[in-house]
């Protein structure tokens, strides 16, 4: 081939088989001294510093607390908060549950909407909640979680264990039938009736009403827009049941079914917590629980009010018929047990129990209305009533204390006295709002100040010391299982505990 012509038509000579370009040797050359080099300089690190594997990465650091556990706390403090506990009482029972277990690096916030968990270690802290519901569990939910956890201070089951029997309470079906729950509330209200205005033409007023509420309760748990407007509802259908109806229904004083038709949704328990927790320095969950309680109460009389202006006006209540004897009262607070016990599905061979603590605290508020006035009754129930449902829980078959104490609440009717005040307010032009304020934030703070001091009898934060109950009447000894290495329990999931982990 002639090699004349143009260059870039010239063939290019091709390299001889096996042959090298120079170039691609020169960079092969360089990427080994490269390495050699790494190798070398790996080697002079590992020598000086005592390390032993750079390239492999560390082991995961396992989370100060257990996935399981936090489950555990999160959910038993929203169940906490469903029993009607205050948030400080919460508090320190998630901080003894923490403490069994070993984890001490847990810090809980709580209030009445939620539990706040925070873990912190030498990493850094990571928070976590859980939101509760507004719905209070039934009585035999609560005295299950309570037996549940007076197992825990005999025992120490894993938390995965105690986590599935707390959900298993909470999705536990009512034991008690529709029928029953509809009898119970309508002796609750005869019963509440014979205490507030004991005349045989109200009896019955009082049960039409019951059975009517009762019925709105249960159709408000399957249809979510009456449940919103549930004391809007029953305040105005009560009002015109009763004044629509006067001499039928109540014998010529309608004015006085009102309190004992609605007292199921009265929020006696909302503002009483409230009032403690803003004594002991809860401001948060205080506050808010006192603002729901009078909303709620606000709703009631805005009901009541609605009624009042469908009807127009209305004569006044005719003088009381025949007055029942000395007897009504007291036959009042045994219907009082009773129908609560049905209506609330109290765990079995409770009732005794719960009308123990109830004539008790009936006594003492009797007591202090005939030496000093309604507050001062106020005040002593209770005072009494917690420490008696607390010397109650300590004999064998009996329920704890707090479902012993909360029917006490239907014999002191925090917010009775406060719907009343609201009530006239609005149906009596005259009345004077300033003094119907102050009444009804005396009411709430005399019981408040009552259970709070009955409280302070039976609890102590001291460790090492008994409270004034138990250094007058020591209970029986019994066994408790001390705190335990966190070793015993180890976390279920190596990954650090995040803010995201178990929300519900």
């Amino acid at each position: 081939m002639s090699t004349t012509g143009p260059r870039h038509l010239r063939a290019r000579p091709r390299p001889a088989p096996g042959a090298v370009p120079v170039g691609r040797r020169l960079t092969g050359m360089a990427r080994r001294a490269g390495g050699v080099f790494d190798d070398w300089l790996v080697r002079r690190v590992v020598t000086r510093t005592g390390a032993h594997e750079l390239h492999d990465p560390p082991p995961p650091e396992e989370p100060p607390v257990s996935a399981d556990l936090l489950n555990l706390l999160r959910l038993l403090g929203v169940m906490l908060i469903g029993s009607g506990e205050t948030t400080d009482r919460v508090q320190q029972i998630l901080d003894d549950t923490a403490g069994r277990y070993g984890a001490d690096e847990v810090q809980f916030f709580v209030l009445p909407t939620g539990v706040f968990v925070r873990v912190q270690d030498s990493r850094g802290s990571a928070v976590d909640l859980q939101t509760a519901s507004t719905d209070t569990l039934r009585l035999d939910q609560i005295a299950s979680m309570y037996r549940l956890l007076d197992t825990m201070k005999h025992e120490l089951p894993p938390p995965t264990e105690v986590t599935e029997q707390l959900e298993a309470i909470l999705a536990s079906k009512r034991p008690t039938a529709v029928w029953l729950m509809l009898v119970g509330n309508v002796v609750l209200t005869v019963g509440l009736g014979l205490m507030l205005n004991p005349t045989v033409h109200a009896l019955t007023g009082y049960a039409v009403l019951g059975l009517v509420v009762q019925l709105l309760v249960l159709l408000a748990d399957r249809f979510t827009l009456l449940s919103l407007a549930l004391p809007v509802t029953a305040g105005a259908l009560v009002t015109l049941l009763a004044f629509g109806f006067p001499h039928a229904i109540g014998g010529g004083t309608p004015s006085q079914l009102l309190i004992p038709a609605v007292a199921g949704l009265l929020p006696g328990a909302t503002l009483t917590n409230g009032a403690i927790e803003l004594a002991t320095g809860s401001m948060v969950a205080g506050a808010s629980r006192t603002i729901a309680g009078m909303n709620k109460l606000l709703l009631l009389a805005f009901g009541i009010y609605i009624g009042l202006q469908f009807l127009g006006p209305q004569p006044p209540d005719s003088p009381f018929g025949s007055q029942l004897g000395w007897w009504a009262p007291i036959l009042g607070v045994l219907l009082i047990g009773i129908g609560h016990s049905w209506r609330s599905s109290a765990p079995p061979r409770s009732l005794f129990w719960l009308l123990l603590v109830l004539y008790v605290t009936f006594l003492a508020q009797q007591f202090g209305i005939r030496t000093g006035g309604a507050l001062l009754g106020a005040f002593l129930g209770g005072l009494i009533a917690v420490p008696t449902a607390y010397l109650v829980q300590r004999n064998r078959n009996a329920p704890p204390s707090q479902v012993a104490f909360l029917p006490a609440f239907w014999m002191l009717v925090p917010g009775g006295m406060g719907l009343t005040a609201v009530s006239e307010l609005v149906t009596n032009a005259g009345a004077n709002g300033l003094q119907v304020l102050v009444n009804v934030l005396l009411s709430v703070l005399a019981i408040a100040l009552g259970v709070l001091v009955g409280s302070g009898l039976i609890n102590t934060k001291k460790p090492g010391t008994a409270s004034m109950v138990d250094w007058l009447l020591p209970p029986a000894q019994r066994k408790t299982v001390p705190a335990i290495d966190r070793a015993v329990v180890p976390p279920a999931d190596p990954k650090p505990v995040s803010a995201d982990d178990g929300q519900s």
